[in-house]
């Protein structure tokens, strides 16, 4: 199952086989895991099945044409998907989230127990395929992820509710980790599966840090934005404890009163209405998209140094459609 903007890459560089052959067959190795994890192949297949974006092995698979297509890429975007889907999995389950994907979590469905060990056998069936890559530095920078993403996981957890612990500086930092880190290293570990050229990963690597920045950022601008006549925001994060940028923002033009109620561990309807309102009328949003389009241009810059391909045409375009708010 692909998502849309995976099909409008397709289609843009006028190459769909190949990416749709190789998505393909990942999607069959990723089937064949899910299915032979004995008692835990049920939840499994379920959110295998779910889909999802497949953001991260589609960055991984462009980057690798970009940078010459050799050698082979499919076990590296089995890695990236599978490592992904665990991270979201533990995630789910620390966040007592219900739906992921538009399914039921494993963690809501089959139990804390079934998500732990549902993830960590993703993630020892990803270490099974580093053998593939070793001497590309590919398993290096991959292993280094799984720690920087553990340890900004662990750093969200410790500062919820946590006005006081945060600025933007911070929380910069800290969508590094979540997010940007793991979207980087799939774009130059997707052009290192075909080259060493180290001019042309770094170049990736700066686009993907600065296009998983806007990720993360606009998943947070829209948790909080109204929508189209009127729709309320999700404000999930907010409910949850979890200080993102816009309320980082707010909080410097309002200052203690909205900091004492992000703080409330418990908050009535009146409560969050209010601060939703005092988001809207703080400017804090328009600023963040300020921001996000800003990343966005950067992304697009960080390939300027790469010649002109259907590839960095297409990367720019996902920069630019990521970056719309």
């Amino acid at each position: 199952m692909t998502s849309v903007r995976t099909n409008k890459i397709y289609y843009r560089m006028k190459q769909p086989c190949d990416l749709e052959l190789a998505i393909s067959v990942m999607e069959r190795r990723l089937a064949y895991i899910c299915q032979g994890a004995g008692s835990l192949s049920g939840g499994l297949e379920r959110i295998n099945a779910a889909g999802g974006k497949r953001l991260r092995p589609t960055l991984a698979w462009i980057c690798w044409r970009l940078a010459g297509a050799k050698n082979r890429i499919v076990p590296l975007m089995c890695m990236l998907e599978l490592m992904h889907t665990a991270s979201i999995i533990h995630d789910d389950l620390v966040d007592n989230a219900l739906f992921r994907r538009g399914t039921v979590t494993i963690s809501a469905k089959e139990g804390a127990q079934a998500a732990v060990q549902s993830g960590d056998y993703l993630l020892s069936r990803a270490m099974e395929l580093l053998e593939t890559y070793r001497g590309t530095g590919i398993n290096e920078y991959l292993s280094r992820v799984s720690e920087i993403m553990s340890l900004g996981e662990l750093k969200q957890q410790e500062n919820l509710y946590n006005t006081a612990a945060l600025s933007q500086e911070k929380y910069f930092d800290y969508i590094n980790a979540k997010t940007a880190v793991f979207i980087a290293e799939s774009c130059r570990c997707g052009a290192l599966a075909a080259s060493n050229d180290g001019d042309i990963c770094d170049s990736l690597y700066n686009f993907g840090l600065s296009l998983g920045r806007v990720f993360q950022m606009k998943d947070d601008y829209t948790d909080l934005k109204i929508g189209e006549e009127g729709a309320k925001p999700k404000l999930s994060d907010l409910e949850n404890g979890v200080i993102t940028l816009p309320m980082i923002i707010a909080c410097e033009k309002y200052g203690d009163i909205l900091k004492l109620l992000l703080s409330k561990r418990e908050k009535s309807e009146i409560e969050i209405s209010y601060i939703a309102e005092l988001l809207e009328n703080s400017g804090a949003l328009e600023t963040t998209a300020e921001y996000i389009r800003r990343e966005g241009k950067a992304a697009a810059e960080a390939l300027d140094s790469l010649p002109d391909s259907l590839e960095k045409h297409a990367l720019t375009l996902l920069a630019a459609e990521i970056s719309e708010v």
